[in-house]
Formats: structure tokens, sequence, C-alpha cells
């Protein structure tokens, strides 16, 4: 039976009537209904997809899911009575793995006063030597006057890839060291990010080595990792987990005007229909967010991680436990899912892999990663004959005292095949000492890269995946690793599904989002190449990862990612039928009404003219509009 002819059948009739049934409002408690949407295609997205007529809303709460007639019914003299005219509406989206405060600080940070967003950045495009960074470092220092022993952060702006990457990438990681900076920067601690996952490495000067090591030399020698010249003396560079201490050390930015940028770009995701996000919060940002929160600016919900303690914990067993009493700790709008690395390997020609390149191809990365960022590797001691010698394996005391102490594992970067292997090895190891039950909800991001190998194990461990889709990828893994592993281990959702694993949705970069959804039934690249056939999915399942699923991921499946009596009333109202337009418009979709909590916080400027419809407290711009603000980046 057809799809259509499943939505007629008397059986899923007898279940919107079930719905219906259930209600309060049948059940002698009748609320107040606030809005009614009828006249539509309501994909419900519950249990068994049934798709209704219309949609009552009360108190912040789906109340009634059925037949026009009936729901009409509900209405009283100060409902809001919408007519859909057909239109088809989906629960409201949750992306499972989206950098919000990194993305709107790099669309909308330029112009801010650098000290406000509590980095200087400098800028690659055009640099040639050492001395044209140092220049731009030593002009900062003499523009702002910092105060001697203050700590400085710089963020290197520089996009991967290129004709100039591989002379960027000997400058950072060959030509310079703390001396060179020393020459710009003697009286101050300074850090200089590397760009590629900023967190995972950091050039620091001579003032900022004898800090750390005062503080954490210990710490840092047992741990690693740090680079060493030839007479074994510290360098300059850090990796994991020594890079994450000078996280710890640097300024965060101004939380006021952090909160208006992000402000910004909260209206982009309001207009994708994007009402949920997991993310992973340093603690300024964190702060932003709840401003935001109590001015009632906040108009999405966002799962966080929390950033910044990986790597700065120096006693596992005593932290571990209070870490453990905050998960699904928070508001409705702003609540803690995990308390995890934040990244496990390195991107994208640093992922860790087993496998081995093809040829003399390759990125420009291997000459220091032959085989990436292996951070949960204790082999791994950093940069290829750089890396000092390491005694013990942080990374794994993290998860075993994690699964101890109830941290859930989730929101972190994990693009490699060897990464996943390695944590499905660590993982059985603490399933055998304490059950399966201390790794349960534990999430794996990104499934860039999975070897076949460890699909069903990784289901008979209990492990979600939250995966992103990267057609454009595909020529670059197959110039490295040969075709058959850019055709299977890239994204293998439909794979890891019939191997009985949870897949969700996430965008991991600042997209469109429908553009991603689409490519997930697609997985055709810009050439028009399509990259694993047998790894696309039905737009059923598509619209599953980003809703009813992807609630699982942020602990809220009883509360979001489907319309259902007594859920969170959050919904999407489409301009065409998801269910029916061809899968290669699903990316030209566009929101006609996001409501989050009942309220309508979005409106297309096509609705409100047809209408005449623009409700108090609503955004009324297009996504292309709101996207035009934007001070960097793409416009």
């Amino acid at each position: 039976m057809n799809f259509l002819s499943w939505v007629i059948s008397s059986s899923a009739t007898r279940l919107i009537c079930l719905i219906l049934l259930s209600t309060p409002w049948l059940t002698g408690q009748a609320p107040e209904i606030d809005i009614v949407f009828h006249n539509g295609k309501i994909l419900t997205v519950d249990e068994d997809f049934s798709v209704a007529e219309a949609v009552a809303i009360s108190g912040g709460e789906f109340s009634a899911v059925g037949r026009n007639q009936d729901i009409r019914n509900l209405a009283g003299p100060g409902t809001l009575v919408i007519d859909l005219k057909g239109r088809t509406v989906i629960p409201g989206l949750l992306d499972t793995h989206r950098h919000i405060h990194m993305e709107a600080e790099r669309s909308y940070g330029e112009g801010v006063d650098p000290s406000k967003l509590g980095s200087y950045p400098v800028d690659w495009r055009g640099v040639r030597t050492k001395q044209d960074v140092l220049d731009q470092i030593k002009g900062l220092m003499d523009k702002h006057s910092f105060q001697p022993g203050e700590w400085v952060s710089f963020s290197s702006l520089m996009s991967y890839g290129g004709a100039d990457w591989p002379e960027r990438l000997k400058i950072i990681n060959d030509d310079l060291n703390r001396w060179e900076l020393d020459k710009v920067t003697p009286d101050n601690p300074v850090a200089l990010s590397i760009g590629i996952q900023e967190f995972n490495e950091y050039l620091v000067n001579s003032k900022a080595i004898e800090i750390l090591w005062e503080n954490y030399g210990d710490f840092i020698e047992k741990y690693g990792r740090y680079w060493v010249d030839s007479s074994g003396t510290p360098e300059g560079h850090l990796e994991l987990p020594a890079s994450r201490l000078v996280n710890h050390l640097l300024p965060g930015g101004s939380p006021d005007a952090l909160a208006t940028i992000y402000k910004k770009y909260i209206e982009e995701l309001n207009a994708m229909g994007v009402t949920t996000v997991a993310t992973r919060l340093p603690p300024n940002s964190l702060e932003a967010y709840q401003l935001l929160e109590a001015s009632t600016d906040l108009t999405v919900r966002i799962a966080y991680g929390m950033e910044g303690t990986f790597g700065t914990v120096m006693d596992l067993e005593k932290d571990m436990e209070a870490f453990g009493k905050l998960i699904g700790t928070g508001t409705a709008k702003l609540w803690v899912i995990s308390v995890s690395p934040t990244a496990a390997d390195g991107r994208p020609g640093r992922l860790c892999t087993n496998q081995k390149r093809a040829g003399d191809s390759g990125s420009v990365d291997s000459k220091w990663w032959p085989q990436g960022q292996c951070f949960t590797d204790i082999e791994y001691r950093g940069g290829a004959g750089k890396g000092a010698p390491i005694q013990e394996n942080y990374f794994r005391e993290w998860l075993f005292h994690s699964a101890r102490h109830g941290v859930r594992f989730a929101n972190t970067h994990m693009a490699g095949d060897k990464t996943i292997s390695v944590l499905l090895q660590m993982i059985a190891q603490i399933q055998n000492q304490m059950g399966p039950a201390a790794t349960r909800g534990w999430v794996f991001d990104h499934c860039f890269m999975v070897d076949p190998a460890d699909w069903k194990r990784a289901v008979q461990l209990g492990i979600m995946f939250s995966c992103y889709i990267r057609t454009e990828r595909g020529p670059e893994v197959a110039s490295y690793y040969g075709e058959q592993v850019a055709h299977t281990f890239m994204s293998p959702v439909k794979s890891l599904l019939a191997a009985g694993a949870k897949v969700v949705f996430e965008s991991d970069r600042n997209v469109y989002v429908w553009e991603d959804l689409e490519l997930f039934m697609t997985r055709v690249d810009r050439q028009g190449k399509v990259w694993g056939p047998q790894e696309r999915v039905d737009r059923m399942t598509a619209l599953k990862m980003i809703t009813r699923w992807a609630a699982e991921y942020v602990l809220k499946e009883d509360k979001l990612g489907s319309i259902e009596p007594g859920k969170l009333a959050d919904l999407v109202v489409l301009d065409r039928d998801y269910m029916t337009i061809p899968t290669e418009e699903v990316s030209e979709i566009q929101p006609q009404i996001t409501v989050l909590d009942g309220k309508i916080i979005y409106v297309h400027p096509q609705f409100a003219e047809e209408y005449d419809f623009r409700p108090s407290g609503a955004l009324v711009a297009t996504y292309e509009e709101l996207k035009s603000r934007r001070t960097s980046g793409p416009r």
C-alpha cells in the first residue's frame, strides 16, 4: 500500500480518532484554545507517522490533533483560527550539531570591538611569510595597548584549502614558534589559534608557557600534548588536552555584546523552521543566551554540552560526580545534555583514520598528521616528529569516569573511522566493567567516516549517531583513500539504520537546513555525482531524523519532535508539500510560519501579505533578507 492509500485507510482514521479521544478537552478538562490550524496536511511524525487535518494549541502545548470539524469546534471567542488552505505542517526542526555561537560571531562579528568578542583576528589572506603574521600581531598589540601580564587571544582567520593552504600550514607549524611570538609580544601571555578546529591546537609564547607549566606542568607532561624542539624544550604548539588549558585561561567575550550578535543568528534559524539546536557552549556564550532568555528574546531551544571542562579537570573522580548531576537540568529553553570532550579528532585533513593514503595524494596536513589528530589513542603524541612523550591517556580516563558517574557523551566532533573504532573499544570495556546502562544515551556526532566493520558493533553497544552530509567532500575523500571508501564510509546513514542504529540529523555548518535535508535524500554533489547512492534515505526517514528521533538526542523525546497532545507546541507551516514535491525541490522549501511554545515567532512576508497577518512579536522577513545582514562570510 502506498503512502497516500495508507493515510485514508481505516486503521489510520481510527488512530487519529484515538488521538482526539485522548485529549483533555474530551475528558472534562477543557483548556482555553489559543490557536487552531485547520484545513491542512499535518504530518504529526508520531510513532505511526499519522496525517491529520487540523491541530489545536493551548498553553504552549498541542491540545488536540485530528479532523477539521472536530478541531474547529474547540475554538473559542479568543482563539486565533488559521485556514492553512491545504499547506503542510511539520513539527519544529531539531538540528543536533550546529555551532550557533561560533557561526553567529563569524557572521555578525565584523566591525564589533574585538575586546567584546574576547579575541583579535589575524587575517591570513595574502600572508606569504611568518613576518606577515608577526607584523599583524604587533600591529594589534600596539593598537590595543594591553596591560602587561594580560592574556591576549588571537584567532586565525583562515579557510581550509586553496592554492596557498600548504604555504600557510608551513608558516604556522614550522616557521612560527614561541620564540618568534616573543619578538612581538614581550609583555603578555599570548595564544594564537591554528584556525582548523580552534581549540584543538594553539601556538603560545614563552610567557604563556611559563604560566601553564607553573600551574599545570605535571598535568601537561603526564597527558600531553605539546611539541618540543630538538633539545626537548616545549616550543609553543599545544594540542589536546593541553590546548584546553589555554581556553580556560583566555578571556571570553562580553555576554551583553554576544547576546546582540546571537539574536540575529537565531532569527535566521527561526526563518528555517529550526526550533531546537544541540550545540556546545563555553561559559560566556551560555551567559549571553541566558540574557536573551531573561528578556524573552531567546526564540530557539538550546540543548547544550558544557564546553571548557575537558582538559581542565584535575580530579576526575570528584568533579565527574558533580557533572553527572547536571545532565538534563536547566530550563525549557536551555538545558545540559552532556559534559564531553567536544572533539575527539581533527578536521578536515586531520581526521583520525585507519585508511592509507592513495599513492602520493592526501591533504597537506598529512605531513604533520599522517593518521590525523588521534586524541583517543595513547600512542598519538602530537604532530609527527614534534610531540613530547605521553604517559597517560586523559581521554580514556575521562570516558571511564563519565560512565561511572552518569555523565553523558554527546556534542563531540568525531569525523574519522579510527576515532570511532577506538571509542567503541573503550565503550565495550566500560560496559564489560559497569554494564550497558553506563553508556546509555551516548552519541557519536558527524559519522563522516564510519568503517562498515563497526556498524553492527556500534548498534550492539547502543550508540546513536548524529550524522551530517558532505557530498562536496566526495572527490577529496576519493583522492585520499579511493572511490570505494568514499562511497561506503561517508555518512552511511541507511546502512546504519538497517543495522538497527538510531540516526539523527545535524548540519554542523552555516547552511540553510533544507539544503542538507535534501542531500540526505539525493547525496549528489555540485557536479551532479552521487556519493554512496545506496545510502540515500526516503523523505519520511529524513523528516524523522530531524524531528522525532532528534528529540531523543536532546533528551526531550517526551516533549519534542512530533505533533501530539501534551507535547510542546513547536511547529512549522511550509509553502510546499514536503511529501510530494520532487526531491530536488526540498532545498527550496520556505517556511511560512514557525511556532515555538505555542507562540508564532516567524511569518514569511508572502504569508503575511496574503493573510494581512503580522502578529505582535513575530519576525516578518525572508531567510535571504536576514542572511544579507551578515557582516562577514557568505551573504
